[in-house]
């Protein structure tokens, strides 16, 4: 049977042999008005539980040991090293009960090492859960959700993660389509006055206009969407008064409303001709601006005097961004 001996003079409870268990109907209280709890292995103090202002301190009392936790089977679930990493073992991190199946080298990715705070809260603008974490991670789960120019996009600026626009992605690849685009068909005929340039109207049939930027007549460049275009036109000409006297047709660009250095086709039949219709195909590749606006005119010189030709109905005017 062991023995339990009060040693006073050393202030200890000593037992010669076995364990030693306290068993109370109540509570055990160890309070020690020195703030430290310190416990010990033969001899040797190994851990030290300290009062630091109502904080509670735990601190190993050997150098270059751990605080490890474990499972009730052994498993280890995390681990406090010596250098001051807290390391969680693989597949033993969750958030809310999601599990976080991410690797540090994969999350480290994000900025080329390390992520702070806010670099992970940027993911959502203000926290990140862990099934948006886990997308990074190779998730599978897909949507169908449209992209627009305003959503952000998360790229890595020289080792710092930001967020920009699908507008200012676009902008920097070039687009990525020809938009913006329009095309139209004439409604009806235009009848075109001798000597005298008339700008072509109603281009409403069959009419596409993905930017809202066409109004039948005028393409105007939209806002942030400057760059290199190229332009197309069929315009059919009927003249109205054919005789042996020659017709003349033209058929040009204007650029915010003149012709100047624009590209232009001149049809020409003289004297010993009769032609009815003919048809001006022009086209054109021009460098704008925001604001800038293309439209299609011609000119009418038919040899009678009181000659006038129309533009029929199977004209066409169409034009698109460069992808550059």
């Amino acid at each position: 049977m062991a023995n339990i001996e009060l040693d006073g003079a050393n202030k200890k409870i000593k037992v010669d042999s076995g364990d030693l268990t306290l068993d109370v109907p109540g509570d055990i209280i160890l309070d020690a008005d020195g703030a430290d709890l310190v416990f010990a292995d033969g001899g040797t103090n190994i851990l030290k539980v300290s009062n630091s202002s109502s904080d509670v301190v735990l601190q190993p009392q050997v150098d270059a040991k751990d605080i490890i936790f474990k499972q009730y089977d052994g498993t280890t679930v995390a681990t406090v090293e010596d250098n001051g990493t807290f390391n969680i073992p693989t597949d033993k991190l969750a958030i809310n009960g999601t599990a976080v199946t991410s690797t540090a080298a994969e999350l480290n990715i994000m900025d080329g090492v390390t992520s702070t705070t806010a670099e992970l809260n940027i993911l959502d603008g203000v926290t990140a859960t862990a099934a948006e974490i886990n997308l990074i991670d190779g998730g599978t789960a897909r949507g169908t959700t449209a992209i627009a120019d305003g959503d952000g996009v998360l790229i890595n600026d020289d080792g710092t993660m930001r967020m920009t626009t699908v507008q200012t992605l676009k902008t920097y690849m070039g687009g990525g389509d020809n938009t913006p685009y329009f095309s139209g068909r004439k409604a009806s005929a235009q009848v075109i006055t001798r000597n005298s340039w008339a700008n072509i109207t109603n281009f409403t049939t069959a009419e596409i206009d993905s930017d809202s930027a066409f109004d039948g007549e005028t393409f105007t460049v939209p806002s942030g969407e400057g760059g290199v275009y190229f332009f197309g036109a069929l315009l059919e000409s009927s003249f109205g008064d054919v005789g042996n006297d020659g017709e003349r047709i033209l058929a040009s660009f204007e650029k915010n409303g003149s012709n100047t250095n624009m590209p232009r086709e001149d049809f020409a039949k003289n004297s010993g001709y009769n032609m009815q219709r003919y048809t001006n195909t022009i086209s054109a590749v021009l460098n704008l601006s925001a604001g800038d606006t293309i439209n299609v005119a011609v000119y009418n010189k038919d040899g009678d005097a009181s000659g006038n030709a129309n533009v029929t109905d199977e004209s066409q005017f169409f034009g698109y961004k460069l992808i550059t």
